[in-house]
């Protein structure tokens, strides 16, 4: 994994708007959600306003194509199977 980065005004700030993989966590530390970007401060900045899909952290991996994250991202959810993501057909 990456870095990870508290869900507070300034954790959200300091991510980066690199393309990337990501991985949102309870206060548990349980992942409830993977997810990969274009744009992984735009997009963790997104999850903060969605209600529904709550988090405590996020890890981030840095990568530098959308296609390497969204590798990242299928061997992820082949592993963790987070509650928040649909399954894939």
């Amino acid at each position: 994994m990456g870095k990870t980065y508290n869900n507070t005004k300034k954790g959200r700030n300091s991510i980066p708007a690199a393309p990337g993989a990501y991985t949102l966590k309870n206060r548990k530390n349980k992942a409830t959600y993977q997810g990969m970007t274009k744009n992984l401060n735009r997009r963790i900045k997104e999850h903060h306003y969605d209600k529904t899909k709550p988090f405590a952290t996020v890890s981030i991996t840095k990568t530098k194509t959308k296609a390497q994250a969204n590798k990242i991202e299928n061997r992820r959810l082949s592993n963790k199977k987070p509650a928040y993501n649909k399954k894939k057909k």
